[in-house]
């Protein structure tokens, strides 16, 4: 083996003899086809030029090669590509809502005097201070979890709080945003870079501050890149391991209390969700650049794929990137789920912006929507108007070609024909909570203490089954009373018809006292409960009931049929007119993949409030919450795998309707609703 060390990016390397010998063949003069062919002859191993690529590829993405200083001055100019096309564009400053950045000023001589201030964060013994508080703040939230998900779901009430706390709040999340990008700028300038800028910008609308570090990104090896793009995260996690205690130690409901939870929750859980992600440009996303060895990874990969859908589907004349074979799986994935992900955030953005007016105006909600959307989208627009430009200026001439009077006319009739078929269900969609269609609560028809379970939660239990007994002293003593009392008035009756005498009073008072016996043998049986229909225990914690006193109606569990439930699902007054009785439906339950068919059985005649389940808590005063008619399903539930309480959404499939048909009732309901 052959080890080669570089002192200038402190890094070692290992080669095979031949691998090196490869190597010493780039003298920065000979293309790949003339290092294949002069590598081939020289050690008689058969090696291609696109073999060699990669072989080179590799060790650029491991910093093996040597840059001259105009390569690092080309490499500070494309670092810092979108930065000047910003500056220059300063009119599309709003096009791309995902990045939007204003003026900056220069902090750099407040960070040099700062940093000869603070240079001792960068050493060890901080360094092993630091860990062992994260560690010890991490304790704390495992085993004070319960708590810290108690504030942060009263944190997130926002009808509980002020405008002013509100600003409080708000200004301390700006605050640890500040500190993250600061530690950003004092990374590197620990490793001899300049930092000429810090400013404000919009991430997806979000408040946030950046900062130039591009200087450090070009001077620093890989390990001072990842130091410097991990900075903002430690210094994060060094404000959890502050907070954490001053939560722990403070009174609930409290300033300190709530802002120290604040912090927490920004520097510990949100920031694991987000700075850490690296489908978007953020922290985890250069630092998995530093990792992998690939500066600019989402710029690559999205050209990459780009360029070879255009190529490969559209057979558009385009060249595609060149990227090394063993990535280019790995670019595609990553290119996917990155613009998946960004174009899902913009798109909740847009929908945030049509609920909010929805509340207020159900009627002229997607007004806002479809603004928002377009400031939103309008480079993207701009972008799939201007592909599909080019599409047709390269196809225009073999789409006219094929065009003639006969295709033509075929394809207008098969058009006409697609629009025309009723394909398409008329389909309501909207959430549901299941319900036994079939159930019975068995209670104490008389008062008495549980001496006795035989049931549990989940079992299945038969008509008539014994579920439970109760204890009642006095009642079972009156039920031995009166028929001790009976058997003496029996013996009375009896002696009375053999005398003769006093026949009628004797037979009175038996009879009475069967009478009392009769009753109170009911209520004596009564101390044995039983289930009234066929099903299953719902009720938790049962066997908890033995030794408690039931009193008379009190409850002791539910029984239901599991076999049939009932959805109700919540439709909007809006969709009411296309859901009918008898109609048939598919749920989805939370959690499950599967589907199931139902049919609908009844419609509530007046509107009602979505349930709390599934509505949630209110997040603002003063707006009123839509309404929504009751839709029963039923649907059958083989094997029990369906249980009452669950939720998910459910659909509601009316008569089939034709593309023509349903683009008619748009126009005319958007007519009738909005304008008429």
């Amino acid at each position: 083996m052959v080890r080669i060390y570089i002192p200038s990016c402190k890094g070692m390397y290992v080669f095979r003899p031949e691998h090196w010998r490869l190597t010493q063949l780039f003298d920065g003069k000979r293309s790949y086809e003339e290092i294949a062919e002069l590598f081939s002859q020289e050690n008689n191993i058969q090696f291609d030029a696109q073999a060699v690529r990669d072989f080179a590829e590799d060790l650029e993405a491991n910093d093996f090669w040597y840059k001259t200083p105009r390569e690092k001055n080309i490499l500070l100019l494309k670092q810092s590509a979108e930065e000047r096309r910003k500056r220059v564009k300063i009119r599309s400053r709003w096009a791309d809502l995902s990045d939007v950045t204003f003026p900056a000023f220069n902090p750099d001589r407040f960070l040099t005097w700062f940093y000869s201030h603070t240079k001792f964060v960068y050493t060890p013994w901080f360094t092993i201070l630091t860990i062992v508080g994260f560690l010890a703040c991490a304790v704390i939230s495992v085993t004070h979890w319960g708590e810290i998900w108690r504030d942060t779901i009263e944190f997130y009430n926002f009808s509980n709080k002020t405008w002013g706390d509100v600003f409080a709040l708000y200004t301390l999340g700006m605050g640890v945003v500040a500190v993250h990008e600061f530690a950003h700028a004092h990374a590197c300038k620990h490793f001899g870079g300049r930092v000429p800028a810090m400013g404000f910008a919009l991430v997806y609308l979000t408040p946030a501050f950046y900062t130039d570090t591009t200087e450090g990104f070009v001077k620093g090896s890989r390990y001072q890149r990842f130091v410097i793009a991990m900075a903002g995260i430690w210094s994060e996690l060094i404000l959890y391991a502050i907070a954490t205690p001053i939560w722990l130690n403070t009174p609930p409901e409290t300033l300190v209390h709530d802002s120290a939870h604040f912090i927490m929750m920004m520097t510990g859980l949100m920031s694991l969700l987000v700075n850490w992600n690296p489908l978007i440009k953020l922290d985890g996303y250069y630092m998995l650049c530093e990792i992998i060895g690939i500066q600019d990874l989402k710029g690559d990969s999205t050209a990459y794929l780009s360029a070879w859908v255009r190529k490969r589907i559209w057979r558009l004349p385009v060249d595609v990137p060149y990227v090394p074979k063993r990535r280019r799986l790995g670019y595609a994935i990553y290119a996917f789920l990155s613009g998946l992900y960004s174009y899902t955030i913009l798109y909740i953005v847009a929908r945030f912006a049509g609920n909010f007016v929805r509340n207020f105006s159900p009627e002229w909600g997607f007004i806002p929507e479809i603004a928002v959307a377009l400031v939103i989208f309008r480079s993207r627009i701009r972008l799939l108007v201007n592909f599909m430009k080019f599409v047709y200026l390269d196809k225009k001439d073999r789409i006219i070609a094929w065009f003639t009077p006969q295709h033509s006319a075929a394809m207008a009739a098969a058009v006409a024909v697609f629009v025309a078929l009723p394909l398409w269900h008329d389909s309501v969609s909207g959430k549901f909570i299941l319900e036994p269609v079939r159930s019975a609560v068995v209670r104490a028809r008389v008062p008495g203490a549980v001496i006795q379970v035989d049931v549990q939660e989940g079992q299945q239990v038969s008509a008539g089954e014994t579920l439970a007994m109760l204890q009642n002293i006095p009642l079972t003593s009156n039920f031995e009373g009166a028929r001790s009392r009976f058997l003496m008035a029996s013996d009375r009756a009896n002696a009375a018809s053999l005398h003769y005498s006093e026949y009628g009073s004797a037979l009175k008072e038996k009879e009475d006292q069967a009478a009392q016996v009769h009753h109170y043998s009911q209520m004596n049986e009564a101390l044995k409960l039983v289930s009234p229909i066929s099903g299953t225990v719902l009720s938790p914690k049962v066997g908890d009931l033995l030794g408690s006193y039931l009193a008379t109606g009190e409850q002791l569990l539910e029984v239901a049929d599991l076999s049939s439930l009932r959805a109700r699902i919540y439709v909007s007054e809006y969709d009411l007119e296309k859901v009918k009785a008898g109609a048939g439906a598919r749920l989805q339950a939370q959690g499950f993949v599967k589907n199931w068919d139902a049919q609908t059985e009844a419609i509530a005649s007046k509107p009602t409030e979505m349930d709390q389940r599934l509505r949630g808590d209110a997040a603002l005063n003063g707006l009123n919450p839509p309404h929504y008619y009751l839709v029963n399903l039923v649907v059958s539930n083989p094997g029990s795998i369906l249980r009452p309480g669950m939720i998910g959404v459910a659909r509601i499939y009316g008569r089939r309707r034709s593309l023509a048909g349903m683009g008619w009732e748009a126009i005319a309901n958007f007519w009738g609703r909005k304008l008429w």
